[in-house]
């Protein structure tokens, strides 16, 4: 700690013996020591007061990353669940078709988002698959075949 030798350990010794007297030492070093150890005392307790704080700053932290990460995390669920939603409703071309036809619609090769597409006075919808299906048609006389 102090980095002493025995040499200058015995000169602090005789300079105490000196100064204080051989009959107030021992009073004198029981009074030293007791200091020291309520120093030391205290400087644990402040250390120790240290890294609870840090420790709860640290944790604190945590919590927040973790709340932070839920939050989106049930965000991202909404925005799945919204878009199943969007998806299993019909356009308004796909329910035009299965409300004229009376088909059944399909699940897994339905596109629930598909487009309309006009082509030659017909419409056509394009299934999961990538193939066209015939929505409606234009006929010469003006009337509409579904």
């Amino acid at each position: 700690m102090l980095n002493l030798g025995f040499g200058e350990i015995a000169l602090i010794v005789a300079l105490a013996i000196v100064v204080v007297g051989p009959d107030r030492l021992p009073e004198m070093l029981r009074f030293l020591g007791k200091q020291y150890g309520r120093l030391m005392r205290a400087s644990n307790e402040l250390r120790r007061a240290f890294m609870i704080e840090a420790d709860r700053d640290e944790a604190a932290r945590r919590a927040d990353a973790l709340r932070q990460r839920r939050e989106q995390a049930r965000k991202r669920a909404e925005e799945a669940r919204n878009r199943a939603i969007e998806r299993a409703q019909l356009t308004e071309a796909g329910e035009f078709y299965y409300q004229e036809t009376g088909a059944q619609r399909p699940r897994a090769a339905y596109d629930p988002n598909q487009e309309l597409i006009s082509r030659n006075g017909n419409d056509y919808i394009r299934t999961r698959s990538g193939q066209e299906a015939l929505v409606r048609s234009l006929k010469a006389d003006g009337t509409v075949t579904v």
